[in-house]
């Protein structure tokens, strides 16, 4: 009862303020963005993970990805869902007491050849005895969790890339902006003026703050990212016969549609 309380709290606290969901799945820089949403904006991001009280009761309870699950089901109204999750259709959306003129949707795409291999590297709720090869990465099934909102089991993680990404465009008939994770890297300056005018959201300042450190790794810092994706270092890491696997199951009218071309 206590919990629930404090996710109407949080709903009024909302209600009050310029607000901000983002949905991007793993491995597209979200940490980043909000980050950036924060040291710049006069705006509050929706909460897109748990809060500590759920973490804490988790480490109690069986099933981490159980009460994880639960908790985004029983709160969905007050927070639109993980930021990992498939975006619900817009008749379910337009329940929340969020929906209203103060709101507006970012969400982020990542070069699905990048994307699949940062996700390899992390595959987080996989379990495997032996790790596969990256091949057989590709070709085998994907199990979700409840709320990432889709089937519980895909083909393969790359039509985990085709039905979040395609999820997104149920936001259109809302105020909402897609970015790619890529743009973010290369122009976060660029890109919070750009939230900044479509949502008419005042800024902290008129000067630029950006977020230099990883959100992830300690040894890694924003030159090394611009380096690898702007500079397209993982092409290394991936072979003709890889990329060929993954063409077979991408959408290519979502390709186009977030301006990425076919390898």
């Amino acid at each position: 009862m206590l919990a629930l309380n404090r996710e109407k709290n949080v709903v009024r606290f909302y209600e009050m303020s310029k607000l901000i969901k983002l949905y991007g799945e793993r491995n597209t820089n979200t940490n980043y963005l909000s980050k950036l949403i924060q040291l710049n904006l006069v705006a509050k991001e929706i909460r897109g993970i748990v809060p500590p009280y759920v973490s804490r009761m988790q480490q109690r309870l069986p099933g981490k990805e159980l009460v994880r699950d639960i908790y985004f089901n029983l709160t969905f109204g007050n927070n639109l869902g993980w930021k990992h999750s498939k975006v619900k259709v817009n008749e379910i959306l337009r329940r929340s007491k969020l929906i209203n003129d103060e709101i507006g949707f970012v969400t982020l795409t990542k070069n699905p050849y990048a994307w699949l291999l940062s996700l390899y590297r992390k595959p987080y709720h996989q379990r495997y005895t032996v790790k596969p090869s990256f091949v057989s990465f590709l070709s085998q099934p994907w199990k979700t969790v409840g709320r990432d909102n889709t089937q519980r089991v895909l083909k393969n993680p790359i039509e985990l890339w085709n039905t979040k990404n395609r999820s997104y465009l149920e936001l259109g008939c809302l105020n909402a902006i897609n970015f790619n994770s890529e743009r973010v890297i290369e122009e976060p300056q660029q890109v919070i003026e750009t939230i900044s005018q479509q949502f008419s959201i005042e800024k902290k300042s008129a000067r630029f703050v950006n977020y230099e450190r990883s959100t992830k790794v300690k040894n890694k810092d924003n030159d090394f990212y611009r380096d690898y994706y702007l500079n397209e270092k993982w092409r290394h890491e991936i072979s003709a016969s890889e990329i060929s696997i993954i063409n077979e199951t991408l959408d290519k009218e979502l390709m186009s549609h977030f301006g990425y071309s076919l390898q």
